[in-house]
């Protein structure tokens, strides 16, 4: 669940069209998603900023936040020298988290955890909301199915809240203090973070055994988790001194970059774009949690994350917008079709009809199986879903950090 903010006594809209349902019937083998009506509504959930206003400069609110002892080693020099050898690459990250950063500082300075915590995105995703890795950990925090599960994110085909940037950080927190709770020390609490709870209480148990000590330093923790930990102090102390290590952190404001949006309707990711005078990219970039076309809603609203100064112009245009909110509907697969002849009947490319269903080019579709396929023909000159994913791609592409 994600947090609740304070409700703005802003806009109060009457809802005066019912939600189609949204699964088809065993009778219907298409079925659309949303309506015609006017008076899609929506409401506005306003941030609520710390009082820590004392600097315009985010960085300077993150420095006066580290808080904990410095760790001098091998690895964070040698990770020092790695990031400072390449200014490009931190002015690509830093670019990046201008859109998260704030809020991510925002909530570790409320729960009064070290500000180091929040630079974890930095070593996990490179501030990539689509990052997704060979343990199938996704989204700012990399967090991995067993763990969303735990601290109650929700993933299915349409949604996959490791990756909504409130959700994903509200867990995160939440893991990070759990695991505190049990470790009683930040550097091996980061440790947990990255190699798992149960293997770091092996270490432990490995060196209570020995009579070892039990701290970070003298567990023979594996090279890549001890790497992490040094990731971060290193990226701590740049941040911390930039002119000593020769680089320039580009400057970012000390206020939200976006607001939360509750809407009721489901909605094409297009059209929501569209509404809020952003590009599909930025759209993307905010609310990388709905990996489908459509926003699809169930029993309770969804929240959009848009720019501060876009949030009132996508409610207003909501409000006015009088045609259809989507353009998708669901199929339910019939006996021996084949994506092939479905892409004809749709007017659709296969690679796009499969790229928006998550199945292979050439996979097979079996009867009954639930699909995604246009209400209409697609419009001359119109561009397509696979398109706007690949230009996504060029935005995750990051200079080679050796």
């Amino acid at each position: 669940m994600l947090r609740k903010k304070i409700l703005p006594n802003l806009i109060v809209i009457l809802i005066v069209s019912t939600i189609l349902a949204f699964l088809p019937s065993t009778t219907q083998a298409q079925e659309p998603l949303g309506n015609n009506k006017k008076g899609h509504t929506s409401e506005i959930k306003k941030t609520v900023v710390s009082s820590n206003k004392r600097s315009n400069d985010l960085w300077a609110r993150i420095r006066n936040g580290f808080s904990l002892a410095s760790m001098r080693s091998q690895e964070v020099s040698h990770n020092e020298n790695r990031f400072a050898r390449h200014q490009k690459y931190i002015d690509q990250i830093v670019e990046r988290s201008r859109r998260y950063l704030f809020h991510i500082v925002e909530e570790v300075e409320r729960r009064g955890m070290p500000m180091e915590v929040a630079l974890i995105p930095i070593i996990e995703s490179a501030f990539d909301p689509l990052a997704y890795s060979s343990k199938q950990a996704s989204g700012l925090w990399q967090i991995i199915p067993s763990t969303g599960k735990a601290f109650g994110l929700e993933q299915n085909w349409w949604h996959d809240e490791r990756r909504d940037v409130v959700a994903a950080t509200r867990a995160a927190l939440d893991y990070l203090q759990r695991l505190y709770k049990i470790f009683g020390d930040w550097k091996l609490t980061l440790a947990a973070y990255n190699c798992g709870e149960g293997m770091l209480k092996r270490y432990i148990d490995g060196n209570y055994k020995e009579k070892e000590p039990i701290n970070f330093r003298d567990l023979q923790l594996p090279t890549e988790t001890k790497n992490h930990v040094a990731k971060i102090f290193a990226i701590k102390n740049i941040i911390a001194n930039p002119e000593n290590f020769g680089i320039k952190l580009k400057p970012l404001p000390n206020r939200p970059y976006f607001e939360q949006v509750e809407i009721n309707q489901q909605i094409d990711v297009k059209l929501a774009a569209e509404l809020a005078d952003v590009t599909e990219n930025e759209f993307t970039a905010l609310n990388p949690a709905y990996h489908r076309p459509v926003i699809k809603i169930d029993d309770s609203p969804r929240k959009l994350l848009l720019p501060v100064n876009k949030a009132k112009t996508f409610v207003d245009n909501l409000e006015n917008y009088d045609k259809s909110l989507v353009s998708w509907r669901i199929y339910r697969v019939k006996e021996a079709e084949t994506m092939e002849g479905l892409s004809n009947r749709y007017t659709i490319d296969v690679a796009e009809l499969a790229e928006i269903n998550g199945i292979a080019e050439n996979g097979i579709v079996r009867k009954g199986q639930i699909l995604l396929v246009p209400r209409s023909k697609k419009r001359s000159g119109e561009k397509n879903y696979l398109a706007q994913n690949n230009e996504r791609d060029k935005y995750n592409t990051l200079s080679p950090l050796n």
